[in-house]
């Protein structure tokens, strides 16, 4: 492969960056464990960050109607190295089913086929994916270009079947459809063989992260729910193409309004349209001036008629552009303006995927150091506390060193009590984290989705059908609201248990996160919009002859809801887990603060000459913690610095460019938190006396 081409390039920077990004994360955290900042929630957070980063996807979609050169496209985008064309890639259809490109080390090389009968089952492709016995599989060598791309023109395989076979599938909605339909001399109708593809192969850019998704035209786009409802809104950059010729035909608009924008209107300013074979304008008989005139105006016509700005729109010629990166044809390819849209990749898409990662990860990140940090200014505030009280006992009586212990004592006894509202507060807590993730669980949906599919095989006219599938949004629009409603209940707790306890034992007041599920209920409202329209555009008079169609669709429906709520329940997970952890972090450096300063109390009224011996040691202390407390300065700064950070070198590992490691040994002075702030066994002071000091 020629990496020196701008988007490989770019690619593998963004892989590098996230690659160091992880490691500096890393030391963080091995920095936290060393100085005993860190309690297995902040490992478990931490494991969280690395693996997102780690298996970060950017997922490229490629949508068009037949015969644009939507697989050409891909050819020369990524696989000219080869010296051929690697997908099917001729006149008429060639991607008869979607087909995934991207490798998974797991699995040998190889194209995997999803049989076009699975169809006529309830499971969708996503959780097929998860089922081997179902797929065809057939191996890849990769050192012969020629069998990949024998083997891969099985993705373009057709069989004839009856008509009434392939409106089981769910082909040929109208008269329309079936009028146009290819038929053998049996009078029936070609269908793809296949329900969808994915190629796993090591591609230096698949290996790093990329999956390209190359979609059939409109009929097979409306006939595999999927695609629009899963596959084509998660994917991170949307390549529409249209054949310069032709401009927008109607079936290219249908495919635009129907399943590129019509859910999120916002969505088309961030979709490339590739205005392709612009070769078959070059005309000899014409100026160059006259032809560029004539493309000139077929973009000003596309963003007009698709309603986006033409700085959106690239012209340019697949072919020519393999032709001519397979040929070292310099010219050529500057001609076939390739190049170009390779540009606006690289300057658009992954800048904008590295941003949402890195806004993410910096999140996550400085919420780690918030923890530390409440951590060390407990430590700061309680040695400052106890020095100034060794301060004021110098040449003082013993009976000021007994009214010292005596106030240590009171303290105590304040401490226990508040551990005792604490207690009250966990047990509230956790029921009504329990409420939060029922509310949110798969297992609700899992019911609904069950009493959903049984009103419609029970259904038979278009208002039970109609009604059955609107009650089970109804019931997840329910369901996320009462989720919401506990995650208030529990933010208002926390805020209130953290005002309370910063003043009757004088802790830092902090403002834990809130957890909105605003964007899971959009995304569910997207579902259901998709869901409407889709229902008025093709089954406005369903039958029970074609409710198997239907029942697939829903099904789609369901997949993806089961997405959401997954996302939804990992996340509020993660939310619960964190929220109250600056809290029960300071509880803890508390208490242990409170033993240390009872143990010197006892100590010095025995022998009050030992307090300048106390007082050296506390300023050691102090001076430790604020030595930490820079070094976590330098460490969040690093982690800031990558994040803007652009060019790592070509061959570089992440240790190479990162900043000086920051040496610490290991605190021997305070206690290792180890214990599970989200176990009630560890916190619940009845099941653990010491957590109540």
């Amino acid at each position: 492969m020629d990496t020196s081409r701008p988007l490989a390039t770019q690619f593998e920077a963004y892989s590098r960056w996230r690659q160091h990004l992880s490691a500096a994360v890393g030391e963080l955290h091995q920095w936290l464990k060393l100085q005993n900042l860190a309690d297995s929630q902040t490992s478990q957070a931490v494991s969280q960050i690395r693996t997102r980063l780690n298996e970060d996807k950017l997922v490229l979609a490629f949508v068009a109607e037949f015969s644009r050169g939507k697989s050409e496209l891909i050819n020369a985008i990524f696989f000219s190295g080869y010296g051929q064309r690697l997908l099917p890639s001729t006149a008429g259809r060639t991607t008869m089913c979607p087909t995934e490109l991207l490798y998974d080390p797991a699995l040998p090389p190889s194209l995997r086929l999803l049989p076009i009968e699975t169809r006529l089952q309830r499971t969708s492709v996503t959780d097929l994916k998860s089922v081997p016995q179902e797929w065809m599989t057939v191996p890849l060598d990769i050192t012969s270009p020629e069998q990949m791309s024998q083997v891969l023109q099985r993705v373009s395989q057709v069989k004839f079947v009856p008509l009434d076979l392939a409106n089981q599938y769910g082909f040929f909605d109208n008269e329309e459809d079936i009028a146009a339909a290819i038929k053998n001399h049996s009078g029936e109708v070609e269908i793809p063989c296949w329900r969808h593809a994915m190629i796993n192969f090591p591609h230096p850019m698949l290996q790093q992260g990329l999956v390209i998704l190359d979609t059939p035209g409109l009929n097979a786009i409306g006939t595999e729910p999927e695609l629009t409802l899963s596959l084509l809104p998660s994917a991170h950059g949307v390549l529409f193409i249209l054949a310069a010729d032709a401009g927008v035909t109607k079936t290219d608009l249908d495919v635009w309004q129907q399943y590129l924008v019509s859910s999120d209107p916002a969505s088309k300013s961030g979709h490339i349209v590739v205005l392709n074979k612009i070769d078959g304008l070059w005309d000899e008989l014409k100026t160059l001036q006259a032809v560029e005139a004539e493309l000139a105006s077929q973009v000003k016509n596309t963003a007009d008629t698709l309603d986006i700005s033409a700085s959106q729109i690239f012209p340019l010629s697949a072919q020519k552009g393999l032709l001519a990166k397979i040929t070292g044809d310099k010219t050529l390819l500057a001609r076939s303006r390739l190049p170009e849209l390779e540009r606006a990749l690289t300057d658009r898409i992954i800048p904008a995927r590295r941003e949402i990662v890195g806004d993410t990860t910096r999140a996550d990140v400085h919420a780690l150091v918030l923890n530390a940090r409440a951590i060390l200014d407990t430590r700061e505030d309680s040695i400052s506390e106890q020095l100034d009280q060794l301060l004021a006992l110098r040449n003082k009586n013993q009976d000021v060193v007994l009214r010292l212990l005596d106030q240590t004592k009171e303290e105590k006894i304040k401490f226990e009590h508040g551990m005792a509202r604490y207690t009250a507060m966990r047990r509230i807590f956790t029921n009504l984290t329990n409420a939060l993730l029922d509310a949110a669980g798969t297992e609700a949906l899992r019911l609904n989705a069950n009493r959903t599919h049984l009103a419609l095989e029970a259904s038979s006219q278009t208002r039970s059908v109609r009604s059955a599938i609107n009650h089970f949004f109804v019931s997840i629009n329910e369901d996320m609201a009462q989720a919401e409603f506990q995650a208030k209940e529990i933010y208002e707790m926390v805020s209130a248990m953290s005002s309370r306890f910063s003043k009757e034992l004088r802790m830092k007041p902090f403002a834990p996160a809130r957890f909105s599920f605003e964007k899971y209920k959009k995304e569910l409202s997207r579902l259901h919009g998709a869901y409407q329209q889709r229902f008025e555009a093709l089954w406005g008079s369903t039958t029970r002859a074609r409710l198997q169609p239907m029942q697939r669709f829903f099904e789609a429906i369901v997949t993806r809801a089961k997405h959401i709520y997954g996302v939804a329940n990992r996340d509020a997970e993660s939310w619960l887990k964190g929220v109250m952890i600056p809290l029960e972090t300071q509880i803890r450096e508390r208490h242990q603060q409170l033993r240390k300063r009872q143990d010197r109390a006892r100590q010095m009224s025995l022998v009050s000459s030992e307090a300048e011996g106390h007082s050296r040691e506390l300023r050691e202390q102090f001076a430790e913690v604020q030595q930490q407390q820079s070094e976590l300065d330098k460490f969040i700064a690093r982690i800031d610095t990558l994040m803007t950070q652009q060019d790592f070198g070509g061959d570089s590992s992440p240790a190479d460019n990162a900043a000086p490691t920051l040496k610490a040994t290991p605190n021997p002075k305070t206690t290792e938190i180890d214990a599970d702030p989200f176990d009630l066994s560890t916190i619940w002071p009845e099941k653990n006396p010491a957590a109540s000091g």
